[in-house]
């Protein structure tokens, strides 16, 4: 209890003796005054039961008021964090997409992180074989020189970049490989010939001339089309659509003539089935027609077959070695299921492209009967199947293609069979409608490219040098 004595001087004691009425009334149970030394009044005043705090309480306001000030403004920096961050999230996402393609690579180990190193000794390598092209006499003799002079300037800036900008490094790569294709192409093109055609060498492809989804629809987004590869067979259109999982199919639908195709006219389908007690049915995308019959990968083996659209036989042949059943099919950026065994044609006649673990998972090449589907002649690249989409033939060379993005491939890489010459940066860009090439195969009558692109049916013309 609070007691506070209270000093009045004799002047103002009838004021404090005689509080007015209302107040005597409302205070009479809480003070008490009693005259002393004649002038003054002392009094007891308990509080306990009605004091208000006031100083206190006005304290209490101005805290509160404060905190709400303290509150809005919190709440007004965490709505600007929370701005920031969603900009955050949104240029990780976008880093996230750019990079994505990589993540892949590295998780199929087919990347690896660049380092300063090994693309100063690529630089040293590709400065003595200038040297060793100069010594010979050429009539490209200046665009060596200018070729020479880039890279010195390029070594110089890789020493720069190596102490200070090392976020470049992708940049001066790409710069290296532009640089080995012109080298390549001034000095092995120039001089050597290129397969066994007179068209040269590949250098670009048109854009798509025929485009159209398959006419079993988009729900089936792998298989293959083209039109029969025999030069002075009938004009026949055909298209495989993988029916079962996407890996499997037991038919083929083809047209008589180009008119009928593009109006999805007057087809007629045949079912792929044999007497043998060994299943027969399509396995993977990778298949063509050749003479009115169709050549693709049995069914769960590592056997090719040949289906024959006018007597409907079938035959089967062991490829020996070859990897099957989705060991070794295309990857690069995404994998394509069971595309380990691969048909082309080109104008030497019919090829099969695959992988054997005897050559570590590289592209094997073969040429086959097409009559026995016997093995003729093999060869063996350095290129790792993995690390390309796909891959045909055209003029005794193979070319293989790898993921750029969502609407473009590009053809990076070629094998001569003639010379066994390799290059791996022809950087020719391919347009496509879709992510996944399901199919991709040159066809020597109308030297076209015929590609499967998630459901799409594409055509290309293609040039030479």
């Amino acid at each position: 209890m609070t007691v506070i004595y209270l000093m009045i001087a004799s002047l103002l004691v009838p004021n404090v003796v005689s509080p007015s009425a209302q107040d005597t009334e409302r205070q009479n149970h809480q003070v008490h005054g009693v005259l002393k030394n004649g002038n003054q009044c002392v009094c007891k005043v308990h509080f306990a039961d009605w004091e208000f705090p006031v100083e206190r309480f006005m304290e209490l306001q101005d805290l509160s008021q404060n905190c709400s000030n303290s509150l809005q403004e919190r709440s007004s920096e965490i709505i600007l964090i929370e701005s920031e961050i969603q900009g955050l999230l949104e240029e990780l996402q976008n880093e996230t997409a750019r990079l994505s393609q990589f993540d892949a690579m590295q998780k199929k180990k087919l990347y690896h992180p660049l380092n300063f190193w090994p693309l100063r000794w690529e630089l040293k390598q590709l400065r003595s074989e200038i040297a060793k092209v100069q010594k010979v006499p050429s009539p490209n003799t200046k665009a060596l020189q200018k070729i020479s002079s880039e890279l010195d300037d390029s070594y110089l800036n890789v020493l720069t970049l190596q102490q200070y900008d090392k976020q470049n490094l992708l940049n001066m790569k790409d710069l290296l490989k532009k640089m080995k294709n012109r080298l390549e192409s001034s000095s092995v093109y120039g001089k050597l010939k290129i397969g066994n055609c007179t068209g040269g060498i590949l250098r670009n492809v048109s854009r798509p001339l025929i485009a159209q989804i398959n006419p079993y629809g988009s729900s089936y987004p792998y298989g293959a089309w083209g039109m029969d590869s025999m030069s002075g067979s009938p004009e026949l259109y055909w298209v495989v659509a993988l029916m079962s999982s996407n890996i499997y199919g037991n038919s083929i639908r083809t047209y008589s003539s180009y008119k009928n195709f593009l109006m999805l006219n007057s087809h007629v389908d045949f079912t792929v089935r044999s007497s043998y007690t060994t299943p027969n049915s399509i396995q993977g995308p990778g298949v063509v027609v050749y003479n009115r019959s169709l050549y693709y990968n049995c069914y769960k083996s590592g056997e090719m077959c040949k289906f024959d659209l006018i007597t409907k036989d079938i035959i089967h042949v062991n490829l020996p070695n070859a990897g099957h059943s989705n060991k070794f099919p295309y990857c690069y950026y995404n994998c394509y299921g069971y595309t380990d065994m691969d048909f082309s044609v080109d104008e030497n006649g019919i090829w099969v492209i695959y992988a054997t673990e005897e050559n570590y998972g590289n592209i094997v090449l073969s040429k086959i009967n097409s009559n026995t589907l016997a093995v003729l002649q093999t060869w063996k690249t350095k290129l790792f199947k993995k690390a390309a989409t796909n891959a045909f033939m055209v003029c005794g060379v193979l070319y293989a293609t790898r993921y750029v993005s969502e609407s473009e491939e590009e053809i990076f890489y070629m094998f001569d069979t003639i010379t066994n010459q390799e290059a791996k940066n022809l950087n020719i860009r391919l347009v496509k409608y879709s992510p996944n090439v399901a199919s991709l195969h040159y066809n020597p009558v109308d030297r076209k490219l015929y590609l499967f692109n998630d459901a799409y049916m594409i055509a290309y013309n293609i040039l030479f040098s």
